[in-house]
């Protein structure tokens, strides 16, 4: 991984890099603030139309809606089972006024510049908002403002960043248990923290070959969306072998075809990008694919609107 960053590091710094879809995702990130490239409008419609309550200091979660949760349609529908799931449990929470995306996509590619950039716009924020705590639905948003956003200067009051498996895990006792006859594959950062959480809340659980560390849809690789091109040949080969990217690392590198022979109904991801790579590649390995959730539309389930 190191060596790899360093090379698009080093393609970025020279004005070298070959991967148009590279250059694209940089000018989105610079002109929206969002991998997305929708205009911030659009998270603030999404806010005032499901009523979600604005961090105001006193809440006590920030919950940090991603790009993926203010402005992609499924992450949406992550976020509103999330929220369900805080009301049912009695856990206050706001969202932030204002939230760029947290930079993770540019660092991966080999931006700095323009990672910490955003990093140094986000902390700010976080500057005059003061929170406590900062729960996600993205584990790679946890990933970077909790260690990459150190090298940006990220030096003020510690955060406590938590993963909305951790906290659905956490408070599993309190969720109803009729999912226990669902087998789903949950991928989370933590192997430990995947088998406990899947175990507890929703029993049978189908084990597949490619997970923990190797189910990792690598992020900086999605927004790609085709094979990788590097300045160096050499290291093309070596990128395409270590960071699979959509259809061929989940249909024809075989997870997805693996998730379809393990009988499940539903699987379910803790990772909008995970989810989103799983969603195009399970079309093309089954004409009836399971159904593809958030552990958070799992956790959603049988609680009152």
């Amino acid at each position: 991984m190191p060596v790899m960053i360093g090379l698009r590091r080093g393609a970025v710094n020279t004005g070298t890099w070959e991967d148009t879809y590279g250059t694209k995702l940089f000018l989105t990130l610079e002109r929206n603030g969002n991998a997305l490239g929708m205009p911030s409008s659009e998270r603030q419609k999404f806010i005032e139309k499901n009523a979600l309550p604005y961090y105001d200091g006193t809440q006590e979660y920030c919950l940090w809606l991603g790009c993926m949760g203010a402005y992609d349609p499924a992450g949406r529908e992550t976020v509103l089972s999330l929220v369900k799931v805080l009301k049912h449990l009695e856990i206050s929470f706001g969202v932030l006024r204002k939230e760029k995306c947290s930079g993770d996509p540019a660092r991966r590619l080999g931006n700095d510049l323009l990672f910490t950039t955003l990093a140094e716009e986000n902390l700010q924020t976080l500057a005059e908002a003061k929170p406590r705590k900062i729960l996600s639905i993205c584990p790679h948003c946890i990933r970077t403002m909790s260690t990459d956003w150190k090298e940006a200067g990220a030096n003020g009051p510690a955060i406590e960043f938590e993963h909305h498996s951790e906290l659905i895990a956490r408070h599993q006792a309190r969720l109803p248990a009729r999912l226990n006859l669902l087998r789903i594959r949950l991928r989370t950062a933590s192997a430990k923290r995947s088998y406990i959480t899947t175990r507890a809340i929703w029993g049978v659980t189908a084990a597949l070959t490619m997970n923990r560390a190797r189910s990792c849809a690598r992020r900086a690789n999605w927004w790609r969306r085709r094979g990788i091109e590097s300045v160096l040949s050499v290291a093309a080969r070596v990128v395409d072998r270590c960071f699979w990217v959509k259809k061929r690392r989940a249909g024809q590198c075989g997870a997805a075809k693996e998730l379809v022979e393990t009988g499940a109904s539903t699987v379910a991801a803790a990772c909008p990008f995970c989810a989103s790579m799983f969603r195009d590649a399970l079309k093309t390995v089954s004409a009836t694919p399971p159904k593809l959730v958030d552990i958070a539309q799992l956790a959603a389930r049988g609680l009152a609107d």
